[in-house]
């Protein structure tokens, strides 16, 4: 099943515009926004088990904010069942954690720490401010490349144009994905930490590599050929990688939704990102990206001389070559 992609370019752009403004306002609005981890705030996080399975987070939260006081109210979640509990809170002493766990035996003989961990505000501080320039320094690295790598497309055509589109489907994606942890942090207890860097930047990869492979056999169409029909030559590149593009993606996200169902609850976040990511840069490469190249390349035509020499492109022609 074929359709146009490239001629319907306004419907995709104005289903990412929603969702781009949508993202905005959850990661704007008070109600909303991100829920960052100790990793970037700072504060201790303990780790419990039970074997009482009356226990749950609201009566932890109780003996939590009687010891501490009503001003700080640490975010309690139940894993595996409601036998485990995960406690974030502000940075607890040694002397607090004693303090707070003979709280808690109190109501409940069995309850024991199986883990703690605590970041100072300042290394939170560091961490924010190194995972910011992380994916600056990523995100120019990959306009250098993709300019260096298209050098060679036809006259009239700017090869930056091929890595500023890249840039703007990957910062569409980055938007979506943080909108969605504002969104479902407010439900589900998503949180922002450095693992949730680690995912974006996967997902960035992953996305701008299937972005290269519609680009590329884009300007392999293209070379040679009438380069003021972009709009036809850009949609058959799109349908000649649509099924090496959706394979690839569709085996990960088979393996990461298996992960979701049945892995540790530690690693939800992480392995939601990745998955939502994976679908979302999918989307960009193939609705956003390549339809806002065409944009563009007809700009820099607008005003470009017509060669005469220039082969006449054929539907599918690049196929029958290979063939």
């Amino acid at each position: 099943m074929r359709f146009d992609i490239i001629k319907n370019k306004k419907y995709w752009f104005s289903f990412s515009g929603v969702l781009v403004f949508l993202s905005l306002f959850f990661l704007i609005a008070p109600s909303f926004r991100l829920s960052l981890g100790i990793d970037f705030v700072g504060g201790t996080e303990l780790i419990l088990s039970s074997e009482n399975t009356e226990l749950n987070s609201e009566i932890l939260k109780e003996v939590y904010v009687d010891l501490f006081g009503k001003e700080i109210s640490p975010k309690v979640s139940e894993i595996q069942g409601g036998h485990d509990f995960v406690i974030k809170s502000h940075e607890l002493s040694s002397e607090n954690q004693e303090k707070l766990l003979e709280e808690l035996q109190k109501k409940d003989e069995s309850i024991k720490v199986e883990g703690v961990s605590t970041v100072g505000a300042s290394l939170g501080n560091y961490f924010k401010t190194q995972a910011l320039t992380t994916l600056l320094m990523a995100i120019s690295a990959i306009i250098l490349f993709l300019a260096w790598t298209f050098r060679t497309v036809p006259k009239g055509i700017s090869s930056w144009r091929f890595g500023m589109t890249a840039i703007i489907a990957l910062v569409h994606d980055v938007l979506i994905i943080a909108g969605a942890f504002a969104l479902l942090g407010q439900f589900i207890n998503l949180e922002v930490d450095t693992l949730f860097v680690t995912a974006l930047l996967t997902v960035l990869g992953f996305s701008v590599h299937d972005t290269i492979v519609v680009f590329d056999r884009l300007r392999e169409n293209l070379n040679g050929k009438k380069s003021h029909l972009i709009e036809q030559i850009a949609e058959d590149s799109l349908w000649q990688t649509m099924g090496r593009s959706l394979h690839t993606s569709i085996s990960t996200l088979f393996v990461l939704v298996s992960l979701l169902i049945w892995g540790a609850p530690s690693i939800f976040a992480f392995i939601f990102a990745l998955s939502f990511g994976i679908f979302i840069g999918t989307y960009s490469s193939i609705f956003i990206a390549t339809p806002l190249l065409v944009l563009f390349i007809q700009k820099d035509l607008e005003n470009a001389p017509i060669d005469e020499e220039e082969i006449e492109y054929k539907e599918g022609e690049y196929i029958s070559e290979k063939k």
